[in-house]
């Protein structure tokens, strides 16, 4: 328990000077932030699948967390000296932004339309929404299901848009129609992941728009509205799912929403505070899968790893080649049925130490350079490279985002369309 507390109090410290002292916004600080105060949770250990942390799993998240430091603070200070500042781009050009906007929004529309046309129904509206999610990530081709989701990354385009200038009431209309559309189609899908972008990337845009303007009562009030709307979501849509999906396996029980998840994860929690257990495992259980991960791949090869290169995984799969490891052995490492053991899983199964070294040194150059980039010149693309990466840093703890086909399509996508757009207000400046 002293633990708990130790690291919760470091965690809002570092959060507080995120939001308040030198360099606000960084991603590194956000990041340190995430971890003390994941780690702080993680020592509560509510269920009897957690074991206590060993002397090396210790070990290598101080590494990580010094290396990461480190590279962050050198390539920060490289990056200040070869960025040269810009001016504060303001647009008054309408047509390309809402152009390439309603462009997505047509596809999107599109793409929707296909995968109901086939399957007759979404998740939402389906009578299984936690299966069907998957039965559609599985026989839909990747760029439709990819199409369908656009709403992901035209939200936070179309906020910055409004946030670039002074517009017209009809341009703020069809925006705003927009940007509602666009949540009304991600939460067909009945994920809190695809729904959680949008608002974190906005969010974080606008804290980086206005960072040399922005009070403290507007960031509490824009952080206090963000929280809440995430800590409900988290809650929410898998409540909804379990609810729909496995009601019929515990018909002899006194069912709820939190039924199933209270039964997998077997934590000590009284049944009115059930509504935590979603929140608790994203933190707990990650750091735990990882922890039994570096016991499970250890001592096997001089480094500790697989001499795998699962973290590219998925930028194979986008062209069809075949995957650069073997099957991981969940079941005989942790919990089946919990498949993310946070960003830097893949890092020590591929490499161990070296791994880890790797990852920090990498993470802690990438945010340093985006950092310095989008403070120096705030374009649209810079401003969506740091919103994205700021997400990505929050989803540090629950995975690692390389892993997923959908980073490389969201980055290719914000190049194409940052680009001819930052390119033309660059101009204007």
């Amino acid at each position: 328990m002293v633990l708990f507390f130790v690291f919760i109090i470091l965690g809002m410290a570092v959060g507080l000077s995120y939001f308040f002292g030198n360099n606000k916004f960084s991603p590194a600080k956000l990041l340190l932030s995430l971890w003390l105060l994941a780690i702080g949770v993680a020592q509560l250990r509510l269920s009897p699948y957690e074991a206590a942390w060993s002397g090396k799993f210790w070990l290598i998240l101080a590494l990580f967390f010094l290396l990461f430091y480190l590279s962050y603070v050198i390539f920060s200070r490289l990056a200040n000296r070869k960025i040269k500042a810009g001016q504060i781009i303001e647009t008054t050009n309408s047509k390309i932004f809402l152009i390439t906007i309603l462009i997505l929004t047509i596809l999107s529309l599109a793409a929707n339309a296909y995968i109901f046309s086939r399957f007759g129904t979404l998740p939402i509206l389906s009578s299984v929404p936690d299966k069907m999610r998957f039965i559609i990530n599985k026989q839909v081709f990747g760029l439709w299901e990819y199409a369908a989701l656009l709403p992901r990354i035209i939200i936070p385009l179309a906020f910055i848009f409004l946030l670039s200038g002074r517009r017209s009431r009809v341009v703020k209309i069809i925006i705003f129609i927009n940007i509602l559309l666009g949540f009304l189609l991600l939460s067909l899908y009945a994920s809190r992941l695809v729904i959680i972008l949008p608002i974190l990337m906005s969010y974080f845009g606008y804290l980086i728009i206005k960072i040399k303007k922005i009070n403290w009562r507007k960031i509490a009030v824009a952080s206090m509205v963000v929280l809440i709307l995430v800590l409900v979501i988290s809650v929410a849509i898998p409540m909804f799912r379990h609810f729909i999906t496995y009601r019929d396996y515990y018909a002899d029980v006194d069912y709820n929403a939190f039924t199933y998840l209270a039964d997998l994860s077997k934590l000590n929690l009284p049944a009115q505070l059930d509504f935590l257990i979603p929140l608790y495992l994203i933190p707990a259980f990650n750091l735990q899968a990882f922890f039994r991960a570096t016991d499970y791949f250890s001592y096997a090869n001089w480094h500790w790893g697989g001499y795998g290169l699962s973290t590219f995984n998925s930028f194979l799969k986008i062209f069809g080649a075949p995957e650069l490891n073997g099957a991981i052995a969940w079941k005989e490492m942790f919990l089946p049925w919990w498949v993310t053991a946070t960003f830097l899983f893949n890092y020590w199964v591929d490499f161990g130490w070296l791994g880890i070294i790797v990852a920090a040194i990498f993470w802690g150059v990438l945010l340093a350079v985006i950092y310095n980039w989008v403070t120096k010149k705030p374009t649209v693309l810079s401003v969506m490279l740091f919103a994205y990466f700021s997400f990505v840093t929050v989803m540090s703890i629950y995975t690692n985002y390389l892993m997923r086909e959908e980073f490389y399509l969201d980055i290719i996508l914000i190049l194409l369309v940052g680009l001819p757009i930052s390119h033309k207000l660059t101009k204007r400046a």
